[in-house]
Order: C-alpha cells, then structure tokens, then sequence
C-alpha cells in the first residue's frame, strides 16, 4: 500500500532542513543517501527543492534531527550515566548514521582538554597533513633562497624551471619528484657551503662561463687531429636537474640557454654538471644508425666543443635558421667549422663562424623507449 504524501505545511524550508543537518552531521550526498535507502540524485534533487520525500524518508529525516539535537544538548549538560541504553530516539537508525552523530560531541571534548580553550578549531583531520606538508615545502624553498642569496628567477635557473613555476611552489603548489630532489641536493650543498660556488650561474659570472662558444677564435685544442670525444666537467660536482627538453621548431627560436625552460613543454631529470644544460628530443636521420627520432640529447652551452663532439647548431636565419645534429671538426687552422653526419646520404656542412647562432656541444643522449 502506497504512503500519503507528506504535507505542504511540513515540506516548508525542508531543502534548507535537509542540507543544514548534512553539515552538521559532517556527511556526504551518497552518504545521507544510504542512510536514507536512496540514491545519491535523490538527495540533490530534494535538497534543491526539486522533489518532495517520501513520507518514510521524511520521517527518518526528522529522527536524525531530533537524535541530532540531542547530542548537541549533550554538548553543553553533563551525563549522568553514559553506559545507559540508548534513547528511543536513536533507536533504528543505521549504525553508520548514530556514528556520525557520536562525532558531534567531539568538538567540545577537545576544547575541554586543549591547553588553550580560545585556540580555533582544527581542520578537518584528512585535510590537515596535506595542507601542513605544502606549507612546509614552501617555506623550505623560500628559506632555501634567502640562504644562497639568490632570487626567483636565479633558483628557477637552478631548476631548469621557470619562475613561474617557482613562486607557485613557494605559494604552497605540489612540486614534481625531480624538483623535490633537486631542492633536497641544494640544500645539503647550502649545509656543506658548497652551493653557492659549485654552480654558478650565467648572469652571476659571465666572463668565465659564456653563454656559447667563442666561435670567431677557437682554441687551439680544436686543431687537433684526435681530440677525446667525451666533454670536459663544467663544475666538480654534478646535480640532478629538472632539464627542459626542447622541440626542433623550439630551438629554432631559442636565443640564450637561459631561456629553454621558458620555451619547453616537458621535463626530464638528469644528473648534469652544466648549470644551463637543458634537453632536445631529436628529429631526422641524418646520424643513423647510432641516434634515432625521439632521442634526447644532452646539450651544455657552457662547454667548448672538441673535434669529434656531437654537437646541435643553430643555423643562421640568411640560410635558413635549420638545427643540424652533427659531429663537430674545424678546417682552414680553425677558421672554418665542419658539421659531419654519420649517414653517408648527408656529405659535411662547411660554415664560418658567422653562419651559426649558436653551437652547443652534446654530453650525452639518452633514447626513451616510453614518452
């Protein structure tokens, strides 16, 4: 047999009812729901005012108000006798329901036992480690800062990030794991006294580390028939980075190595001891069948190039501004550079130095079977 319908009278301010004792309760939709025996829309649509309940759930509604206001009176009188049988109020809710309104008392049990009654409340108990471990890692990168003297876009250097990225970090934003280990790596080198010497950083000395090679007067090094194809250390101790990994078309427009991070669109954490390294993904078969497409390739702008380095270089914009992966030689006692590809499909580029914008030698390459 049907139920009536519950009156227009009692249905008055019902929505408002029924979310006010939701909060107070401290449940969810689905959860009132299956205290109710209906579903999760059930509830939305009755809380908007869109449907009326049934009489069974008007009527279980009003018990979880009245067990509701019960406890919360509990709150503010002492009891008597807490092991006496439950009221008749409480009897026939759901386990789940008489649980949540245990909680409510809690409150005022922990205000009674803090040291300082005036304290706020605390959070949310599943909300509170979360938000104290972000505010905790973003006062360790701005401590980290102020102690190596550096500023935003200094650290984002540092990085291999933008500073952008950074400022969102000291803000309280989750940091990707390469990051969290590079800023674990600063701060072990700012204990040791090391960090602010071992990578120094283009703006900090640009006379001993330019940003690109001096191609217009090589050294002498370059002039040898057979130099080590290996590159030398840029510093002595090498640091995990977050290095931006550049596309072709993205090279092409790069003009300091300071500004890769700003024009990559992923990362890839690295060990390098170059404080401007940053990445490129390969693209051609110009040096099959060692380097394939997809390929990262290492690149430190800090470093000479040697007879025999790979190297990637930018093409001057009157021949085309093209980015060639070759491997690197001189002519003409060091006034001509040679660009060599090992398919021999591809015969060696001859250029001055005034052809090329920039030239970076490769450390190394590293080919992802997954990206």
């Amino acid at each position: 047999m049907p139920h009536s319908p519950v009156s227009e009278e009692k249905l008055v301010g019902f929505p408002a009812r029924c979310q006010s004792l939701r909060q107070k309760l401290r449940v969810s939709r689905p959860e009132l729901a299956s205290w109710l025996g209906v579903g999760r829309s059930y509830v939305s649509v009755m809380e908007k005012g869109r449907l009326a309940p049934s009489r069974p759930v008007f009527q279980l509604i009003e018990k979880l108000e009245a067990a509701a206001n019960l406890k919360q009176l509990a709150m503010h009188m002492p009891q008597p006798d807490t092991s006496a049988a439950p009221s008749p109020v409480m009897s026939g809710l759901p386990p789940e329901a008489i649980a949540a309104l245990d909680r409510l008392v809690q409150p005022a049990e922990e205000t009674l036992s803090a040291p300082f009654p005036d304290a706020p409340a605390p959070s949310m108990p599943e909300e509170k480690p979360l938000q104290r471990g972000k505010n905790a890692f973003a006062l360790r990168v701005a401590a980290l800062r102020e102690k190596m003297g550096v500023t935003r876009p200094k650290l984002a250097q540092r990085l291999g990030v933008s500073r952008q990225y950074v400022t969102k970090i000291e803000n309280g934003a989750h940091a990707s794991l390469p990051v969290i280990k590079l800023i674990e790596k600063l701060e072990a080198e700012v204990l040791h006294g090391t960090a602010a010497t071992a990578q120094p950083t283009l703006h900090e000395t640009p006379a001993a580390a330019p940003a690109s090679p001096p191609l217009t007067q090589p050294p002498a090094a370059q002039e040898a028939p057979a130099a080590p194809a290996t590159l030398p250390p840029v510093s002595a101790m090498p640091r995990i980075s977050a290095l931006p990994v550049l596309t072709i078309p993205a090279a092409r427009d790069l003009t300091s190595p300071s500004l890769a991070a700003f024009a990559a669109t992923e990362h890839f954490a690295f060990s390098v001891t170059d404080p401007d390294a940053f990445a490129m993904r390969l693209a051609g078969d110009a040096m099959l069948p060692q380097h394939h497409d997809g390929e990262l390739a290492i690149l430190y702008p800090n470093t000479a190039p040697h007879t025999g380095n790979r190297v990637i270089a930018r093409l001057s914009d009157s021949l085309g501004g093209d980015i060639l992966f070759r491997i690197y030689s001189t002519a003409d006692h060091g006034h001509s550079i040679v660009l060599s590809s090992l398919n021999p499909l591809y015969p060696p580029v001859t250029l001055t130095p005034d052809e090329i914008t920039w030239l970076y030698p490769v450390a190394t390459t590293v080919r992802q079977m997954l990206h």
